[in-house]
């Protein structure tokens, strides 16, 4: 269990809140603002919102707010709705998005569809990362992401981070000069102890 977080999760790595999470990455351009709050079970099982504010340098900040939860038939974090980041409308996914799929094991894969864009994701193993947050032992999971633009397929590699308790930490790829590019590392986070609503 990581410092600070007093309470436990019933799903490894599908944080249940109250929690914030503060992020930031392109080189300090962007930051973003993670709040999970715990939402009624479905079926006994965990639930959760996320309203994420998201601010690239001088752009207006924006806020998406979407419900996740835990899948026990297959194992798996889902996405089941989202805001849009430009209006009032909200999406609902039939059937759920996958996010990924736990126990994390070397070598597991899963694929995601999400309209013309199709993610493959496979387990890579664990590394030992330092952020500003603290140290972890993170397992990776490695995402070739194709996206349909104008009919034309755009590959991207995307690594993510996940740890217990805190679920996701960080997002990184390789950039276009062939180096190393965080999209977006954890720099704090804020725990809520449910019983008292203190920090």
């Amino acid at each position: 269990m990581l410092p600070g977080l007093a309470w436990g999760g019933s799903v490894p790595y599908f944080p249940e809140g109250p929690i914030t999470k503060v992020f930031t990455g392109l080189g300090g351009k962007i930051s973003v603002r993670e709040s999970i709050r715990p939402l009624p079970p479905a079926g006994g099982w965990p639930r959760v919102e996320i309203t994420r504010t998201i601010r690239y340098v001088k752009f207006p900040p924006r806020t998406i707010v979407a419900t996740f939860s835990y899948d026990p038939r297959s194992s798996s974090v889902v996405q089941n709705t989202s805001s849009s980041a430009f209006g009032k409308r909200t999406w609902t996914f039939t059937p759920p998005l996958l996010q990924y799929r736990l126990p994390f094991r070397k070598g597991k894969v899963w694929e995601t569809q999400d309209g013309q864009n199709r993610i493959h994701s496979r387990v890579w193993g664990k590394v030992r990362v330092t952020f500003p947050s603290g140290t972890f032992i993170a397992w990776v999971v490695k995402k070739r992401i194709t996206y349909d633009l104008i009919r034309r397929k755009s590959p991207q590699i995307l690594y993510d981070y996940y740890v217990p308790d805190l679920g996701l930490i960080a997002e990184g790829g390789w950039a276009d000069d062939g180096r190393w590019h965080w999209s977006r590392k954890l720099v704090s986070y804020t725990v809520t102890d449910p019983s008292t609503g203190h920090r």
